[in-house]
């Protein structure tokens, strides 16, 4: 006798009496391990490798505009670190189906061209700062001689600098015999770029920024520098920063 029975979770056969039935459980042993299986092949087709492809090119032009990405202050590159952030995270979410139950395909589409969008603005925004940012050149800068006296001339040199606009320029003065004298409150200087009567500053003092206009692509920034401080004094000078910006 055989007693075949089926179901849509369930099959079992038995031929006769004390025989041993033999059965397939379907979607029972699919819910066990995977949960709802119509849910699981949804995420298999989200994690399919046509959703891989954009996340990857995003990867790509993000890793590009890190490895292009000039030196300078950090805040001047948050806004590009947010759009290379947010274009990883967007593609990310398209690869893994966030909210894509219930959305169109035009909605996947826009977070595709949207993440796509976001790197590529990264990468032209590490472009623009590489022509056009702030560049430290502190480390290029030399000042000679290093210390003076009063009436002394000193020249400040920043060698192979990059294009930009402007320099700005800090300086700090300290006696050079700290134990024999103290002059430094007193200390002021006269700073301007070598026969450029028009970018004169005058009154300078130690730790304040000032600001150069410059013309161009140039071998070499000089900045002449008048000491002027009590008789007797012997200052040491030094660069505290040197900045180039547009």
């Amino acid at each position: 006798m055989t007693d075949d029975r089926r179901g849509d979770d369930v099959q079992v056969a038995s031929h006769g009496e004390g025989a041993p039935a033999i059965g397939k459980v379907g979607k029972l042993f699919l819910s066990v391990f995977v949960g709802d299986p119509a849910e699981f092949i949804g995420n298999v087709k989200r994690w399919s490798g046509w959703n891989w492809p954009p996340f990857f090119l995003v990867i790509t032009l993000g890793a590009v505009a890190l490895i292009i990405a000039p030196g300078g202050p950090t805040d001047q590159f948050l806004w590009v670190y947010f759009a290379i952030g947010a274009a990883v995270v967007v593609a990310f979410c398209r690869v893994i189906g966030v909210g894509s139950r219930d959305s169109s395909a035009v909605w996947r589409a826009l977070m595709t061209g949207g993440s796509l969008l976001l790197a590529v603005l990264g990468i032209v925004g590490m472009d623009h700062l590489a022509d056009h940012g702030e560049v430290d050149v502190t480390g290029r800068t030399r000042i000679s001689p290093a210390t003076g006296t009063n009436g002394s001339g000193l020249r400040v040199v920043v060698n192979a600098p990059p294009e930009r606009a402007q320099l700005r320029l800090v300086l700090t003065v300290a006696d050079a015999v700290p134990g024999a004298q103290s002059c430094t409150p007193d200390t002021e200087m006269a700073v301007q770029l070598p026969n450029n009567a028009n970018t004169l500053v005058a009154d300078v003092t130690s730790g304040q920024p000032v600001e150069f206009p410059l013309g161009g692509l140039r071998d070499r920034i000089v900045v002449d520098v008048d000491l002027l401080t009590e008789d007797g004094c012997r200052m040491s000078v030094s660069v505290a920063e040197a900045a180039l910006h547009d």
